[in-house]
């Protein structure tokens, strides 16, 4: 069995219908999967660079569960990544803690998918948009997986309709799924 690390960069995931929803069932269905909820860990943004790298160095299969903000990582998530890869442990000479582990970007967007997309409001696609993180896999000599991602996954209390909320937890339920797919096939 492989061992599956998610972290979750939602800054705020209590309030996240989709993102929370998404690590809820995933957990149902993937108990063993060892969820690191940064807004929980790290509300000041002091993020405990030993502990993470540290939960890092077991796992096979290393998942960030994030909603696009900006076209690309919140906040947390990305001085996460800068803080937890840094030089001489996740690349460099020295850096091979990360090699050969498995990278899997899963990620929600608040606009349609069909926006993501050249001619469209978005102009590239999700994956033009993960390029970066692709590179940072490639880098530091890990497996970089297919990306598992959902759109139109806004949810605004007190603004979007009853029938809008039960169609995103439905998708994020979907989504959970899609997750579990992967994990079990490794």
């Amino acid at each position: 069995m492989n061992k599956v690390i998610l972290i979750s960069g939602h800054p705020d995931l209590k309030n996240s219908l989709s993102n929370r929803t998404i690590l809820e069932e995933l957990k149902r269905l993937s108990p063993e999967v060892e969820i690191r909820k940064l807004d929980e860990l790290y509300p000041n943004y002091k993020i405990d660079i030993e502990a993470e790298q540290k939960a890092l160095i077991d796992a096979d299969l290393i998942i960030w569960q994030f909603p696009m903000f900006w076209y690309g990582l919140p906040a947390l998530l990305k001085k996460w990544l800068e803080d937890v890869f840094a030089h001489g442990f996740a690349y460099g000479s020295q850096g091979t803690a990360l090699k050969g582990k498995m990278l899997l970007i899963s990620l929600t967007t608040g606009a349609p998918l069909l926006n993501y997309a050249h001619g469209s409001t978005f102009s590239h696609t999700i994956e033009e948009f993960l390029i970066p993180y692709e590179e940072a896999a490639n880098l530091c000599k890990m497996e970089y997986l297919r990306p598992i991602y959902s759109g139109g996954m806004m949810f605004i209390p007190g603004v979007s309709s009853e029938e809008s909320k039960e169609l995103i937890i439905e998708k994020a339920k979907e989504h959970a799924q899609r997750l579990h797919e992967v994990i079990k096939s490794l």
